[in-house]
């Protein structure tokens, strides 16, 4: 289904953020699917989120959320 998905739509020189929660399969085993069909897209790095804690830091380091004290 993902596949269909960036098969349809242009993502050039869009920032592609992907995520999965597995209980088998990290997300690098499928990051190659974004590469193949959105090569002129910015693929950052991928989180399997399967712990809720890894999501906050994870988002804090590609600058997608600020931490407010």
């Amino acid at each position: 289904m993902i596949a269909t998905f960036l098969d349809s739509y242009d993502f050039s020189g869009k920032t592609i953020v992907p995520f999965c929660t597995s209980a088998s399969d990290p997300i690098d085993n499928s990051l190659h699917i974004f590469t193949e069909l959105c090569p002129d897209a910015v693929i950052a790095e991928g989180l399997t989120a399967n712990n809720e804690e890894d999501i906050e830091p994870w988002l804090q380091e590609l600058g997608l959320l600020q931490r407010f004290l």
